[in-house]
């Protein structure tokens, strides 16, 4: 029963029309992107790479995987858009997977807030590149929020580059080499991320 038609209340508010996935990600946009540096100067898009899980007697069933980029709504604000009006029952489960080049933003956050607490079949796993504006108090509340909804959130892991690359960009076939400092990144990255969340 995915197309329910009007916005559910509270959502995502007043948004354009339903803005479809991207194909796969340039090799060139992915490695500058979402290359995990704690204080990423210029990097003004924000990338959204997820999949989704139905459940089915128990078991995950793939379902989708694509690309948002930020184009006048940010990318969190796309997908979830899309997914209400094309994708999501209220007869399914699902397990939705975003690897983000940046945390959400604060009014994300509160967004992505509202529609799980409107959809409790929806379960969510986030998993981000880097903390958009760590040291500023409503971006870490926002965090914070959604860890007490149940989100899961954690840092990006060479893995998860590694899964990424594989999965989302057009890589030739060619293997996944990750850049200098990936993993004492990482740990910044995640030692940030629970300091907001403890």
């Amino acid at each position: 029963m995915a197309g329910l038609g009007q916005a559910c209340e509270g959502c995502c508010g007043q948004m354009p029309e339903i803005s479809y996935p991207m194909g796969r990600l340039d090799p060139k946009t992915f490695s500058f992107e979402f290359k995990n540096l704690p204080y990423a100067y210029g990097r003004k898009s924000s990338y959204l790479c997820f999949q989704v899980e139905r459940e089915q007697h128990s078991s995950p069933v793939p379902s989708d995987r694509g690309v948002f980029k930020n184009q006048f709504y940010h990318a969190e604000l796309r997908f979830l858009n899309w997914f209400r009006a094309e994708k999501l029952s209220p007869y399914e489960h699902y397990d939705v997977t975003w690897f983000l080049s940046w945390s959400p933003c604060s009014t994300c956050a509160k967004k992505i807030a509202i529609f799980l607490g409107n959809h409790k079949n929806v379960r969510l796993s986030i998993f981000v590149s880097r903390i958009y504006y760590f040291w500023k108090p409503a971006f870490r509340q926002g965090l914070q929020e959604l860890d007490h909804l149940g989100v899961q959130l954690d840092a990006m892991s060479f893995h998860d580059f590694k899964y990424c690359w594989e999965n989302f960009v057009d890589n030739q076939g060619m293997p996944f080499r990750c850049w200098k400092k990936v993993h004492r990144n990482y740990k910044f990255v995640l030692r940030k991320l629970n300091e907001i969340l403890r």
